[in-house]
């Protein structure tokens, strides 16, 4: 008997929002070219989706268009249920969560019928309720992967998304916590900023695939991402600015600042995120390329403003790096907050973290045989710590903390079991801190000697490295590294910097250049990619690259991650920090900028061409949708209520040119139609008088 999903083949499945134009659509365009896939487009207007098909020869074999709008939660919901119905019993491969409006020119907030501003909703809450109602399709899937689209602009940490006012920032989070509802249109509760919601949205995206990959991808699999494709200077996403900027902002990018980037080289950018094997790491925010201006030169004059490599946005398949995120990005603090409260207001259920549990025979039986003895005892310990009057107290939440804390604090007072002696309080103290005594090792001739043998073998492996090794210096504090205040639940791995003898958490797998960050440690860097050991730092005994060390898993309770970092004096960090102004790096800057207002006015006067074949190409759409539109009304009139031609995969409906107070259309139907279903009615009302 065939499979339900033995329609697709072997191809895997892909869902993307937004298919219809710009970067959704060049990146189905690579997809489809793959010949590996089969596409299901995710849009609001599905004969536009048809005429954009059509045009641009999408095979109709491993494409379907499906509708959602989504400036609905009700239409995102019922798009969830229209997937799972058509995948049959195949998993959902990918989810891409690209879909975007942009409304920088408006100085009032657009609503959409769940009451919330739209940029807020269709680009953030509802991929996010997109996102929960897709992942239980996606864990039976061998390489699963949702990435969201980022933003140069939500990530602070550059100019591009720190220099260029208004900055991306949700602050505390007010105006989403109180429901971020008509006239609240911010999520941090200030007034409407049509530039800076988007800005916003694409934080919240990145900080979102953050948390997404800390609570699933070790229970699930599923790789979380998200990425920046470089900015899409001639995307129809600007399609709301000035004519003047939608002409000349390409050819700034290209010459001024060296980011521009073309649809189809950006499709082809998220298209290796979601099929190049390197690309299945999770928690990662994925770019190409370094600084666009560093070292341009005569080169991009020659050609045309873009050049390849470390010095501008072109760049290929090999050119992807793991990019830093911004402070605003990782602040977990916030990250839990957006979390909770995007929550409540999507009514978002997500999967239970699910780690897999051991087969073994023996531990069920004793796990079932167990599990009511837990649960009792459980209740035991719960009702002891709860009785009298004082459990009343700490049960209305009403009261103020601090009431409710001091009955608490006087009820597990009366439970307390910590002994009174001294000699006992010693003795469990050195039980539970897991050291050795001290009278097992001092004046133990073997203790002494495993000493001097593991300072011999670490000054041999110092001495065997291949590169001039500095002294290290040793801490002046021989106290325990303290942890630094905050930073306790920012991963599940302590980390101790020497000689600095600070103490920060991390995750496993996180960069080590970002965990010195975090700590405020200073590493000197000129990075060639671990080849120039500038940035050497020593662990266990060995030198290592900074940049090209991650955080290992630790497998043994307890155990630090302990990392020697080679001092620096103040002197020299800040003659490294400056050394963007030093006299070369002035003269470069001079030279590069003048080439590139040259490269700009050349370029300008000629843009009329390339700028008329792009307006043309967005005009031929919107007249073919407008003619089938018109020819849909025609059949719709004659049919008197009947269906119309529909796209693959979706139920047919008709159209009329009725729209509701959000400007979307609603179907009238038709009078046939409307006196069956009230004969209908009657019938059922007479049925039930007899």
């Amino acid at each position: 008997m065939a499979r339900k999903g033995s329609q697709f083949g072997d191809k895997k499945l892909v869902v993307i929002t937004g298919t219809s134009s710009g970067l959704g659509k060049a990146t189905t365009k690579a997809l489809l070219n793959a010949k590996e896939y089969h596409v299901i487009g995710a849009v609001r207007d599905l004969e536009k989706m048809a005429v954009v098909a059509e045009l641009e020869g999408f095979d109709p074999e491993r494409f379907t268009a499906m509708q959602v709008d989504l400036a609905s939660f009700e239409s995102v919901k019922n798009f969830t249920k229209a997937v799972d119905k058509f995948r049959g019993d195949r998993p959902i491969d990918r989810l891409v969560c690209n879909a975007a409006v942009y409304q920088p020119t408006l100085d009032y907030p657009k609503w959409t019928v769940d009451g919330h501003e739209q940029q807020l909703q269709i680009n953030y809450l509802s991929h996010f309720l997109l996102t929960s109602g897709i992942m239980p399709m996606m864990t039976d899937s061998e390489d699963a992967r949702v990435v969201m689209i980022g933003s140069v602009t939500g990530n602070d940490n550059t100019v591009g998304g720190g220099g260029v006012y208004p900055i991306a920032d949700l602050k505390d989070l007010d105006g989403l916590e109180l429901g971020c509802k008509k006239p609240i249109a911010m999520m941090d509760g200030y007034n409407f900023n049509g530039a800076k919601m988007y800005k916003d949205t694409k934080l919240a995206l990145m900080m979102t695939s953050n948390m997404l990959h800390e609570r699933f991808h070790r229970s699930t699999g599923i790789s979380f991402s998200s990425i920046y494709p470089g900015c899409i200077a001639e995307t129809p996403l600007f399609r709301e600015k000035r004519p003047w900027f939608r002409k000349y902002f390409p050819i700034f990018m290209k010459y001024i600042t060296g980011g521009y980037v073309g649809e189809e080289e950006a499709g082809t950018r998220l298209f290796q995120v979601i099929h190049d094997p390197k690309c299945v790491k999770s928690g990662v925010y994925w770019s190409w390329n370094g600084g666009p201006r560093e070292g341009r030169g005569l080169e991009a004059m020659e050609k045309g403003g873009q050049i390849v490599g470390a010095g501008g946005a072109g760049g290929g398949w090999e050119s992807i790096y793991e990019n830093d995120q911004s402070d605003k990005v990782l602040n977990k603090d916030l990250m839990q907050k957006l979390w909770q409260e995007t929550n409540a207001i999507t009514g978002a259920k997500w999967p239970k973290a699910y780690q897999a549990k051991s087969p073994c025979p023996t531990l069920k039986v004793v796990g079932a045989a167990t599990s009511l003895l837990g649960i009792m005892e459980e209740k035991a310990r719960m009702k002891a710590s709860r009785n009298g009057e004082g459990a009343k107290i700490v049960a209305d939440k009403t009261l103020p903390k601090e009431e409710r804390r001091k009955s608490l604090e006087k009820m597990l007072a009366a439970l307390d079991k910590t002994p009174t002696d001294p000699e006992e309080l010693e003795k469990d103290l050195l039980r539970t801190s897991g050291h050795v005594p001290d009278s097992v090792f001092k004046g133990s001739k073997a203790g002494e000697a495993v000493a001097d043998e593991a300072l011999e073998a670490d000054e041999a492996d110092v001495d065997g490295f291949t590169f001039e090794v500095p002294e290290l210096d040793e801490p002046e504090n021989k106290e325990p590294p303290k942890m630094i205040k905050g930073h306790e639940l920012l991963g599940d791995t302590p980390v101790v910097f020497q000689p600095q003898n600070v103490m920060t958490m991390a995750r496993a797998g996180q960069a080590l250049s970002e965990v010195a960050s975090q700590a405020d440690v200073f590493i000197r860097y000129k990075c060639k990619k671990g080849k120039c050991k500038t940035c050497a730092v020593n662990i266990d005994g060995k030198w290592v690259s900074a940049c090209q060390t991650k955080i290992p898993r630790q497998t043994e309770s307890g155990k630090n991650f302990e990392v020697r970092v080679r001092q620096v004096s103040d002197a020299h960090k800040m003659a490294e920090k400056a050394a963007f102004f030093t006299p070369k790096s002035f003269a470069d800057g001079v030279v590069n900028n003048g080439l590139g207002m040259v490269g700009f006015v050349k370029e300008a006067f000629g843009a009329d061409p390339d700028f008329q074949v792009r307006m043309e190409r967005e005009k031929k759409v919107e007249e073919l949708l407008a003619q089938r539109r018109q020819s849909l009304k025609v059949k719709q009139s004659t049919l008197r209520g009947g269906n119309v031609p529909h796209v693959q995969g979706m139920p047919s409906t008709p159209r009329s040119e009725t729209v509701d107070e959000h400007g979307r259309e609603f179907v009238v139907p038709g009078v046939a139609m409307t006196a069956a279903f009230m004969f209908a009615l009657i019938q059922k009302y007479l049925a039930q008088m007899g």
